[in-house]
């Protein structure tokens, strides 16, 4: 959070509590965080990659004009596969292959906003995820940050936009979902001419309002010297560099460091503050009213309609859902935690060692947590959508076909360069043949 300091380093309180980090710590979260990066840049590209292809479609076979696709919104496009009957519809094999002798192809998506809210949420991730390393190096050595204040601004700026860019387009799919639902919108995949421009306006929209709410993360922040435990005798001067908040440009010089310090509190809670209800409750409040208003209406519209289109309207939604779900989960002990930490330290909440130190151990867990959510998007549509199952196998396939076709093309260039070696002795040995027969002929002249 940009908002609110990743360090676990706290304010000083009135009374003197330990504020010791549990040492495990150090090294359990920097793992999670590697992993979480692993995984997470690998399934985000994935889901980048089958969303955002070109309609057209890479196809695994020498012939390039077989098509044999399979989106279910082209009804009248012609196939030219010589073993599919000339009477079937291209969507009755719209999740198989239509012929033997047909490679396959990708599956792919329409330009729909849905898919174009999917990969902006897929690309919210990647931009976060990016940073990990960084964190994880930050935690892993006692929250000392060695990269310098641009890699610290651009870090924070990254996790509020993940976060702001995330949840507004996990708004936006729940939005068209109440629009189509409720008969405002077609659900068909097939955009209309206005599409393209409606679509990009809509994804312009997000991540502007998510990069100028995410602008503190990235004007603010600075990397500072903090003083470790200054009562320890062992090392009482001991420092580290901590990425953190700096309030100071918001604050008058002319105020005394009383005034200057309960000043800056107030900026971190009106930040913070501003974080959780855009951010989170506000999302949140949306989403409960859309669907909430979708409860009666869910059954009496699946109960209608083509069965293909039931079934790929109630998959979509259950993806939907689903995603949001693990975002609200994700991020809400992160959002309870800053939210009673900046009441703690306004006087709302009567002070309370014990509370302090609890809500202090929590926060790199519930940190955590938060970014966990970036890498379980790409897990949770390959358990929950049997068509990205599809089209990310369909993928693998394609990989694996244009890999083998530049192993054979290899293959038959050496064979080719072999054959040009083997061809080119003979013709020299025949033509210094020629050229001896010829001196000896003219030698028995002479």
């Amino acid at each position: 959070m940009s908002d609110f300091p990743t360090s676990s380093t706290p304010t000083p309180a009135p009374d003197h509590c330990d504020y010791g980090d549990w040492y495990p710590s150090f090294s359990i979260i920097p793992s999670i965080y590697v992993l979480a990066f692993l995984v997470g840049c690998l399934g985000n590209s994935l889901v980048l990659w089958v969303y955002l292809r070109q309609p057209d479609g890479i196809r695994i076979g020498d012939k390039p004009q077989c098509c044999c696709c399979f989106r279910a919104d082209r009804q009248h496009a012609p196939s030219s596969c010589e073993s599919e009957p000339s009477g079937q519809s291209p969507r009755a094999s719209s999740h198989s292959f239509t012929s033997s002798s047909c490679p396959p192809s990708i599956p792919r998506p329409s330009c729909s906003l849905t898919d174009s809210l999917i990969a902006s949420l897929a690309l919210a991730d990647l931009c976060f995820l990016v940073t990990l390393p960084l964190w994880a190096t930050y935690t892993a050595m006692g929250y000392h940050w060695p990269f310098g204040q641009p890699l610290c601004q651009i870090s924070s700026f990254l996790t509020a936009l993940n976060m702001y860019a995330s949840v507004f387009s996990l708004s936006m799919l729940s939005v068209e979902r109440y629009w189509i639902l409720t008969g405002r919108r077609h659900s068909g995949h097939q955009p209309s001419p206005r599409c393209p421009n409606r679509t990009l306006w809509i994804l312009v929209a997000v991540w502007v309002v998510a990069a100028v709410l995410a602008l503190p993360g990235l004007l603010l922040r600075s990397v500072g010297e903090v003083e470790l435990d200054p009562t320890s005798e062992d090392d009482p001067g001991s420092v580290v560099l901590s990425c953190q908040m700096n309030y100071s440009m918001l604050v008058g010089a002319e105020l005394e460091e009383a005034e200057k310090d309960r000043a800056e509190v107030w900026w971190a809670a009106v930040l913070s503050l501003k974080s959780t209800l855009i951010g989170f409750l506000l999302p949140l409040v949306i989403l409960l009213v859309c669907y909430c208003s979708l409860a009666p209406l869910l059954s009496r519209h699946f109960g209608h309609g083509p069965r293909p289109d039931r079934r790929r309207q109630r998959r979509l939604l259950r993806v939907i859902v689903t995603l949001v779900m693990a975002f609200f989960l994700c991020w809400m002990p992160l959002n309870v935690n800053k939210t009673v930490f900046i009441l703690l330290e306004l006087g709302i909440v009567p002070y309370s060692c014990s509370l302090d130190q609890a809500l202090l151990a929590a926060h790199p867990y519930a940190t955590c947590l938060a970014y966990l959510n970036s890498c379980l998007n790409p897990l949770l549509y390959a358990a929950c959508d049997p068509a990205f199952r599809e089209r990310c196998r369909a993928t693998l396939l394609v990989w694996c076909g244009i890999c083998r076709r530049e192993a054979d093309g290899d293959g038959r260039k050496e064979e080719l360069e072999k054959q040009q070696r083997s061809s080119t002795f003979p013709a020299r040995t025949q033509e210094e043949i020629e050229g001896r027969t010829e001196e000896e002929e003219e030698e028995d002249r002479l």
